[in-house]
């Protein structure tokens, strides 16, 4: 059985994001479905999590559970974020 890591991430949109409020509010509630079956493809066991920000609907909090190595999750949240428009930063 492989170890299971907890990650928790803010996910947002930039200040100049040129994707409209529909676009936006579109992906944002939808993170767990969209992020899923990415994370699914290399763990099938993966799970995410995805709460509100204090920091309003433009902001997101994902806690995610899998057994994948860092640099495998980090390339998952590359192509998302470079994909959504959207920036993902880790918590400490």
């Amino acid at each position: 059985m492989a170890l299971k890591t907890n990650f928790s991430f803010e996910v947002q949109y930039p200040a100049d994001s040129n994707r409209s409020e529909a676009q936006r509010d579109q992906l944002m509630g939808s993170l767990q479905a969209t992020l899923q079956p990415l994370l699914a493809a290399q763990d099938t066991e993966a799970e995410v999590a995805v709460s509100d920000s204090r920091r309003g609907s433009g902001n997101k909090l994902v806690e995610l559970t899998t057994t994948l190595e860092d640099a495998q999750l980090a390339g998952i949240l590359k192509a998302f974020s470079d994909q959504h428009g959207v920036s993902v930063t880790a918590f400490e």
